[in-house]
Order: structure tokens, then sequence, then C-alpha cells
């Protein structure tokens, strides 16, 4: 298999697999949530991205709970499985899988800084997690503390990216691919 092939195959399946990892573990930290306060679980599609209920009783803290958790859990996997991240291990699907497991639970987490601008604003989508989590949350304290606080997790999220050489490794896994396409071409 030539590079070209092994680099899109392996960003495509690593994309893939991350995407729905973060779906099932965004949606089960829900549903645990929601059995905790007592639901009756009506639907749960990992494919659908969606798990709805019925009854529960909820205090003040399990709905906040209930909405920061589907960013929340990602986030913790992703940046513990970077903590481990080998850097000098010289696998595509590894480096790829590894790239794409860092980048999107930290890029979901922009919502959390721009939504609450946009809340302030009377804007903010109505069904988005960090949206209810601000109707609860506003109600003791500036929804821009939430920007903030998600604005450091997320410069924090990025440093530990870079520092563990898991965007290093992407690029030089994109640069690996040039150079071939380069060879290949003075050799047609």
């Amino acid at each position: 298999m030539n590079k070209k092939t092994k680099l899109t195959l392996c960003t495509v399946v690593s994309a893939i697999l991350v995407v729905v990892l973060y779906i099932l573990f965004h949606e089960t930290v829900h549903l645990i949530v929601m059995l905790s306060a007592g639901e009756v679980i009506d639907d749960f599609s990992i494919l659908g991205a969606h798990v709805s209920g019925h009854g529960g009783e909820y205090t003040f803290v399990s709905n906040l709970w209930l909405n920061a958790n589907g960013a929340v859990l990602p986030l913790i996997v992703s940046l513990v499985y970077l903590l481990f991240y080998k850097k000098d291990r010289n696998n595509t699907f590894y480096r790829m899988f590894s790239f794409f497991t860092g980048l999107v639970p930290i890029s979901c987490l922009l919502a959390w800084v721009i939504i609450p601008f946009v809340y302030l604003n009377g804007t903010a989508p109505p069904n988005d997690d960090c949206t209810k989590f601000l109707m609860s949350f506003s109600q003791i304290a500036n929804p821009l503390f939430v920007s903030a606080a998600a604005l450091v997790i997320v410069v924090l999220g990025s440093i530990l990216f870079i520092k563990k050489g898991v965007l290093r490794n992407y690029i030089y896994e994109l640069q690996a691919l040039k150079k071939e396409e380069t060879v290949n071409s003075d050799l047609s």
C-alpha cells in the first residue's frame, strides 16, 4: 500500500472512530446522570447522538452535571490519553488516531467559549448543552466565567497537544507524504 492510500485510510478511519467514541462518551455520561436522577430512559442512540427520558428529580447541581458532563468526560478521556501519548512511536494509524483524539474534544469545547457571549445576547441555541447549563449557572454567576474557564482548558489542552508531539507527528506524516509524492514525480 502506498503512503498516500495508507495515510488517507488511517485518517478517515481514525476520524470516524474518534467521532463515534466522542458521541458514545458524551451520550453515555448524559445517560448516567439521567439514571442517577431517576429518569426512565426512552431512547438512546449513538448514531443519532441522542438520549431522552422522562421523569426524574433534578437538583440544581445534577442539572448542571447533566449538561456539562457531555463535554467534560470526552475531554478528560482525551487529556488522559494525551498524557500517555508516545511521540516516538512510528505508526501512521496511532499518529492519526491520537491527532483526532486530542483535536475533537478540545475543539468541541470552543462552543463553551463562544456560547456564553451569544447567551448574553439572548440568541443562544436553545437545545445546546452549554445553553442549558447556562440557564442554571447564570442564576449564581456571570456566564462569562464559563467562557473564561473553557478558554483556559482549551489553551492548556492545546499546549499538552503540542508539547506531547501529537501535532508535530501529524505534520510529519503530511510532510512524509509530500516528500514521497515529490520523489515519485521526479522519477516519472
